[in-house]
């Protein structure tokens, strides 16, 4: 079987639904490839296990190898992970900008950024919460004043929420504006096709242009392999996938050396008052004091997730499972300054290994984060905070918490996750070091353009999907005045 569009986008989260949506609005003939299935909101906000088997890749379970394993989770789903995503939302700041225009020489400034930003918040309806924040909040509030720390609530695109506490689960209400609700649909209007349970298999290509895809589509149960033809292919696939694509298909040039992550650490931390995590919001604050290296902030809760940090100590920790009411949970974050590599396996096309290296600053960031977060949350009024380090904890008092500011963790007890991935197809024009442009395109093609989380050349320290989203649209803006 054999069909054609004018643009493939390969991939439907934040970066391929703004590139569908601006190329659709310029009025171009585009297909979404999208490898999940499509949902409905009705199907939002299931039991745990079964929105990990629709809305996530391999269920939520794809590991990021290394001498410290990490746990990373990404969506697969139509809207891809902004389905599955918290709504937080940052813009990247300057330095980190100046940064990337130093070290890969990314054409892109704040000032021409702006303009982006201003229109994706304004679509996705992003603002501060409205009414008075919730319990898990305020008792991070007043620790980090306790502290006399700077502090900041980030603002989510989530208008309207309702507190249902089913972000990780897809969002049953609509409040949060994930790709899907915020986005395709008039993207749809302007006749943009979505081809959802679609995965592409490989790229092809001639003398340096695209020809256009190979696919495997699944109906009812059976696979059936076509080939789709595009006089332009954008690749919106993530952080991995993205690299794992374009090495399959033999396109190879600084693609997939270079990944980064954000790694996280989480803590629980149990307090004498009633918090009723499970039951709100995640908490809305983050604290800016050590930043851009270090951020503390709130942690997604259910009962599941609080067994999982207490799991790393279960013998001595699981009594505390009758304590979930009284038991937030937060987290360290780093801005990572390790390296990895993405790679497809040669187990077909639905394996790709990961591999990320902390670096010794991630390590020593990690144990100043927990001594500056048990700190903190002491200072709350927590009793005890039990981080997901094997052998380590509870954390019962200042002195407990600031030993690590001077120890480092034992690299062979963490237990790490992360959200957050790019990094692995570098932009900007110093060619020694990017795979593509500052606008996106592969450099050696003519017709082949990348415009997800991969491009970001190096960890901004924040939240990346505002910043994906302003770049991909002033990608797909430069390709269309140029076309």
């Amino acid at each position: 079987m054999t069909s054609r569009a004018q643009v493939l986008v390969i991939g439907s989260g934040a970066g391929g639904s703004v590139t569908a949506l601006e190329l659709g609005r310029a009025g171009y003939d585009v297909l979404i490839l999208e490898e999940g299935n499509r949902y409905e909101f009705s199907d939002y906000g299931q039991a745990t296990p079964e929105a990990m088997r629709r809305l996530y890749r391999r269920r939520g379970m794809t590991p990021i190898l290394g001498k410290v394993p990490i746990g990373y989770v990404e969506g697969a789903c139509v809207g891809g992970s902004t389905e599955i995503n918290s709504g937080f939302w940052h813009r990247v700041p300057q330095e980190i900008l100046l940064r990337w225009k130093a070290q890969f020489d990314l054409d892109v400034s704040e000032g021409e950024l702006g303009e982006h930003y201003d229109w994706a918040e304004e679509r996705l309806g992003v603002g501060l919460w409205k009414t008075e924040w919730p319990k898990s909040t305020q008792v991070f509030a007043r620790g980090i004043e306790a502290m006399g720390w700077s502090y900041s609530e980030v603002p989510r695109a989530a208008p309207g929420c309702q507190q249902s506490n089913a972000c990780a689960r897809g969002c049953p209400t609509g409040s949060k504006q994930g790709m899907s609700r915020a986005l395709l649909p008039e993207a749809e209007s302007h006749g943009v096709r979505v081809l959802a349970g679609a995965r592409v298999n490989r790229i092809l290509e001639r003398s340096g242009r695209v020809q256009g895809v190979v696919a495997t589509l699944r109906r009812e149960g059976r696979n059936q392999l076509v080939r789709i033809d595009a006089e332009h292919v954008f690749v919106c696939c993530g952080p991995t996938e993205t690299p794992a694509l374009l090495l399959r298909s033999g396109i190879r040039f600084h693609v997939g050396n270079s990944l980064r992550i954000h790694p996280y650490l989480k803590v629980a931390a149990r307090f004498d008052e009633r918090i009723d995590p499970n039951e709100s919001v995640l908490p809305l604050l983050q604290v800016k004091e050590f930043w851009p290296e270090l951020s503390l902030g709130g942690g997604f809760f259910s009962p599941g997730q609080l067994a999982m940090t207490l799991s790393e100590n279960w013998p001595a920790n699981r009594g505390h499972m009758a304590d979930s009411r009284y038991m937030p949970q937060y987290y360290v974050g780093v801005r990572g300054t390790g390296r990895g590599w993405v790679r497809p396996t040669v187990f077909g096309t639905e394996g790709t290994l990961t591999r990320y290296e902390l670096s010794s600053d991630d390590l020593r960031n990690l144990s100043v984060g927990l001594a500056r977060l048990s700190e903190l949350l002491i200072a709350a009024g927590a009793k005890e905070v039990y981080p997901s380090v094997w052998g380590v904890g509870p954390i019962r008092n200042q002195m407990d918490a600031v030993r690590w500011l001077d120890e480092l963790l034992p690299k062979n007890a963490l237990s790490l996750v992360t959200v957050h991935a790019f990094s692995s197809c570098p932009s900007g024009e110093l060619r020694k070091k990017c795979a593509t442009d500052s606008q996106g395109r592969v450099y050696g093609y003519e017709n082949l353009y990348l415009n997800d989380a991969s491009i970001l050349p190096d960890s901004p320290g924040v939240n990346p999907q505002a910043t994906i989203m302003a770049l991909a649209r002033r990608n797909t803006l430069h390709f269309v005045s140029a076309s």
